[in-house]
C-alpha cells in the first residue's frame, strides 16, 4: 500500500546522506588505510553491491560486509534477530519468464506436455526494491568473516599504475602541493611522487583526478563548471564518491582530508534536488567501472571478484540470484571490452535463440533454469544476451530513437518517437498509466539534445545525443533545418500571439469602461480593499475582472481574467513577457516632460500594484509574476530612460526554495539600476501568510505601505551613494 504522506525514497535517502555529510561520517567521508575495507557484498549469490545499494549499505559503517536477504539467510540455518530492522535496497528488473510460442503462435510444450517458459526482454525495466540484513543481525549457523579473504590477490599499487598507463591520459608532475585536471588541455596535473608521504596517497590522488578526466566530452561527457558553481560541486561529489569506490575495490587507501572543503556545496546541492544523489552514485559507479577496465585491457583472466571467488565460506552459492539483484542500470558492467568471464555469469536468451546462444557456448542452470556464460566464456560471443548491459544507442541511431530509449529507461510511456521540435510534451509513466507526469522537451538544432522530468519518481536530467555519427555534410544540413524549424516555430509563435492580441484588443475595446461601484460590487476587488484602477474592464455578466496587458509602446497584447474568488488566467497563446498593465490614474508619465518623468514602481499582482498607487501616489506597473519583473523593467528603462524605478517585491518568505519574490526583483533591479523595497511583516502576520504590500495594506493600512515604500527608497538612496564613493576613492 502507498503512503501518500511518506516521503520519496530518493528524498528519504538525500535527508540521510546530508546529516551524514553535516557529521562528516558519510561512507566517502572516512579515512581508512589500504587493505582495511571491502565493498558489500552478498555471500550466498556472490553480488558485489554498486552504485546507490554500495552507499546505503557502507553508511551503515560494519566491518563485515556481508549482506543477504531473509530468505537467503533461512536456508543457511540462520534467523533474523527478532527486532532487526531490514536496510532496503534497489534494483531493475530487464526480463520476464513468459510462455514460449512457435512461429504459429501456438504454445510450446517439452517432451512431458508441460508448457516451455522464456525469458523476454522489457522494452521498459521496472524498478524494484528489496530488503537485506546484515551478517550481526542474524541467529544461528553463520560462519564468522576470515579477514584473509577479504585480502586482494593482486599488488594494489602494481594495479593502480597498470590503470594510469591503460588510461592513456597525459599526467603531468609538474605541481608542487595541488593536484588537478584540466578540461581544457584535457590533462592531468600532479605533484611528484616523492612529494606524497606514501605510494598509496599518490596513486589515491592520481585516481581521484583520473575520475575527473572520464568526464570528457570524448569519453562519458559530464558537466563541468568553475570553481564554486553548482556543476563543479556535482562533478566534485561524484569524484569523490568513485574514488572512495575505487579505493576499497583495488586496495588502496582513501583520504579524503583534501575534499572537505567542498561538503557545504554538496549538502546545498543535495537540499536543491535530493535526486542528485541518486545520479551521483549512478554517476560515480560508471566513472569506477570505466578505470577498472583500463586494467582489464591488459589481463582480465586475472580479474576476479573477491566476494565470489574468494568468499565461498556458506554453502549454497552455487544457487546465484538472478542478474537483477540489487543493481541498478547504470550501475552494471557493460559487457564492451570484456573477451571471458570471470565467473559464472548468468544470461537473458530468448527461447527462440537458444540454440544460437548455445552455439556461442552458454550453458543452461536446470535449477535456476536460466542459461550462463561458463567460467573464462569468450564473451565476445555471449555479450548480446547479458542483461546487465545498459541500453545503449547503436552507432548509426537516429536522435529521437536515442532519446526514446533514455524516456523509456526512465518510465516514460511513449506512442512512438519522442516529438524532437523544441517543445514541451507531457505523457504518462509507469505508475500513472492514465496520467501525464512525464515531461520532455527535445531539440534537434545543432547537437541533438533535450531534458526530461518524470514528476512520479522526481528524476529530472539533460539528455545529448551521443550513439549516432554525421558527416560534415551531414551536419551543415541539420543546422540548416534546425535553423529552418527555429524560424518557422518562431514566425507561428509570433502570428498567434499577433492573432490573440488581435481579437483581445477587439474584444476589449467593445466592452464599457468600468463603473466605480464594482468597488463594492465585485467580490474580488473588494476583498483586496481596492477601486478599479489602471484602465480595467468587467466582463458583460460582471462576474470576471478582465486587466489588459500593454506592450511598451501602448498596444494592448493579452487579457489577464480574473474571477470572483481570485482564479487567474491569461489567454492562450498570448504575449505577456515584457507586457504590463500601467496604473497612473493621474497621467504623470504621460503629462511629464522628457528626461523628467520621476519615479515608477513596479509590481507582481494587480491588486498589490493598486495598494501601491493609492498609497503613494505614483505611477505603478503590474509585471503579472516575478519571471516578468525583469523584462518589464527593461521595456519601461527604455521607454523612459531617465526615470527613478523601485521594484516592489512580494515578500515569499515561507517558501522552502528561497525567497523567489524578492531574487528575482533583485536580478531585475540590477539589470536596469533600479531600487529594490521588500514589505516586512511582523510575526503574526508572517505566520498568517502575508507577503505582499496588499496584504501589508489590508493588515497595517496604507499609511504603513507608504511609509515602508519610503523608508525602503531612502535606504536604497544612501546605499547607492556609499557605492557611489567606494567607487571614487
Amino acid at each position: 500500500m502507498v503512503h501518500k504522506d511518506r516521503k520519496p525514497f530518493h528524498e528519504q535517502f538525500a535527508e540521510q546522506i546530508i546529516e551524514d555529510l553535516k557529521k562528516g561520517v558519510a561512507p566517502w567521508q572516512k579515512p581508512w588505510q589500504p587493505g582495511e575495507r571491502h565493498a558489500p557484498f552478498n555471500p550466498i549469490s556472490g553480488t558485489v553491491y554498486s552504485g546507490i545499494n554500495r552507499v546505503m549499505l557502507s553508511r551503515k559503517g560494519f566491518d563485515d560486509p556481508r549482506w543477504m536477504t531473509l530468505k537467503q539467510a533461512n536456508t543457511i540455518g540462520c534467523r533474523v534477530r527478532k527486532g532487526e530492522k531490514s536496510q532496503p535496497i534497489v534494483y531493475w528488473q530487464f526480463t520476464k519468464e513468459e510462455p514460449a510460442r512457435d512461429d504459429q503462435g501456438k504454445p510450446l510444450l517439452d517432451g512431458e506436455g508441460n508448457q516451455v517458459m522464456e525469458q523476454v526482454h522489457l522494452t521498459r525495466p521496472i524498478l524494484r526494491f528489496s530488503s537485506v540484513f546484515h551478517a550481526t543481525q542474524l541467529d544461528g549457523e553463520m560462519p564468522p568473516l576470515d579477514p584473509a579473504t577479504l585480502r586482494p590477490v593482486w599488488d594494489p599499487i602494481e594495479k593502480a599504475e597498470t590503470i594510469l598507463g591503460n588510461s592513456g591520459a597525459v599526467i603531468r608532475h609538474n605541481q608542487r602541493d595541488r593536484a588537478f585536471y584540466s578540461l581544457r588541455t584535457d590533462e592531468i596535473n600532479l605533484p611528484p611522487k616523492e612529494h606524497f608521504p606514501s605510494g598509496d596517497g599518490y596513486y589515491a590522488t592520481a585516481l581521484h583526478e583520473l575520475g575527473h578526466w572520464t568526464g570528457h566530452p570524448s569519453r562519458l561527457d559530464r558537466e563541468f563548471g568553475p570553481f564554486g558553481s553548482e556543476p563543479y560541486a556535482r562533478e566534485e561529489l561524484r569524484a569523490e564518491i568513485a574514488s572512495w569506490m575505487l579505493g576499497e575495490d583495488l586496495g588502496i587507501g582513501h583520504d579524503p582530508g583534501q575534499h572537505v572543503a567542498y561538503v557545504d556545496s554538496w549538502i546545498k546541492v543535495l537540499e536543491k534536488d535530493p535526486y542528485e544523489i541518486v545520479r551521483a552514485c549512478r554517476d560515480a559507479e560508471k566513472i569506477k567501472q570505466h578505470v577498472v577496465a583500463m586494467e582489464q585491457k591488459q589481463d582480465l583472466t586475472q580479474e576476479v571478484t573477491p566476494a565470489r571467488e574468494q568468499n565461498a565460506v556458506l554453502p549454497g552459492q552455487e544457487k546465484s540470484m538472478t542478474a537483477t539483484e540489487a543493481m541498478e542500470p547504470q550501475e552494471r558492467v557493460p559487457a564492451q571490452g570484456v573477451p571471458e568471464a570471470p565467473h559464472r555469469t548468468y544470461l537473458a536468451v530468448p527461447y527462440r535463440e537458444k540454440n544460437r546462444a548455445k552455439a556461442a557456448g552458454a550453458r543452461w542452470d536446470g535449477k535456476a533454469k536460466l542459461w550462463y556464460a561458463p567460467e573464462g566464456s569468450d564473451m565476445a560471443k555471449l555479450g548480446a544476451w547479458l542483461p546487465q548491459n545498459e541500453p545503449t544507442a547503436a552507432a548509426t541511431m537516429e536522435p529521437a530513437e536515442e532519446f526514446a530509449q533514455t524516456l523509456q529507461a526512465a518510465g516514460f510511456y511513449l506512442k512512438g518517437l519522442p516529438v524532437m521540435d523544441g517543445k514541451i510534451h507531457r505523457v504518462p509513466v509507469v505508475g500513472k498509466p492514465n496520467g501525464l507526469d512525464g515531461a520532455y522537451q527535445g531539440f534537434l538544432d545543432g547537437h541533438p539534445a533535450g531534458w526530461y522530468q518524470n514528476h512520479v519518481t522526481g528524476e529530472k536530467a539533460t539528455w545529448k545525443a551521443h550513439g549516432h555519427t554525421l558527416t560534415d555534410a551531414q551536419k551543415a544540413a541539420l543546422k540548416r533545418e534546425a535553423a529552418e524549424r527555429s524560424r518557422q516555430r518562431e514566425q507561428e509563435r509570433v502570428a498567434l500571439q499577433d492573432a490573440v492580441a488581435h481579437r483581445c484588443e477587439q474584444d476589449f475595446e467593445a466592452l464599457p469602461p468600468i463603473r466605480p461601484i464594482a468597488a463594492i460590487n465585485n467580490p474580488y476587488l473588494l476583498s483586496k480593499g481596492i477601486p478599479p484602477l489602471g484602465g480595467i474592464k468587467e466582463s458583460p455578466d460582471g462576474t470576471i475582472l478582465l486587466i489588459p496587458l500593454h506592450n511598451a509602446q501602448g498596444t494592448i497584447r493579452n487579457v489577464q481574467e480574473i474571477s470572483w474568488g481570485g482564479e487567474k488566467r491569461f489567454q492562450t497563446g498570448g504575449e505577456k513577457k515584457g507586457c504590463f498593465c500601467l496604473i497612473d490614474p493621474e497621467k504623470k508619465l504621460e503629462h511629464g516632460e522628457p528626461g523628467q518623468e520621476g519615479e515608477i514602481l513596479l509590481a507582481e499582482g494587480y491588486a498589490t500594484s493598486a495598494s501601491l498607487n493609492l498609497a503613494t501616489g505614483k505611477p505603478v506597473a503590474v509585471a503579472f509574476d516575478a519571471g516578468n519583473l525583469e523584462p518589464v523593467a527593461q521595456a519601461l528603462r527604455e521607454k523612459y530612460p531617465m526615470a527613478t524605478i523601485t521594484i516592489c517585491a512580494d515578500n515569499d518568505h515561507a517558501r522552502e526554495h528561497g525567497n523567489i519574490g524578492v531574487e528575482k526583483a533583485r536580478q531585475a533591479a540590477q539589470a536596469v539600476s533600479a531600487s529594490v523595497v521588500v514589505p516586512i511583516f511582523n510575526k503574526e502576520e508572517k505566520a498568517a501568510g502575508l507577503t505582499d504590500f496588499n496584504d501589508l495594506h489590508q493588515s497595517q493600512g496604507l499609511l504603513a505601505v507608504e511609509e515602508q515604500v519610503a523608508r525602503g527608497r531612502t535606504r536604497a538612496r544612501g546605499q547607492h551613494q556609499e557605492r557611489e564613493l567606494s567607487r571614487e576613492l
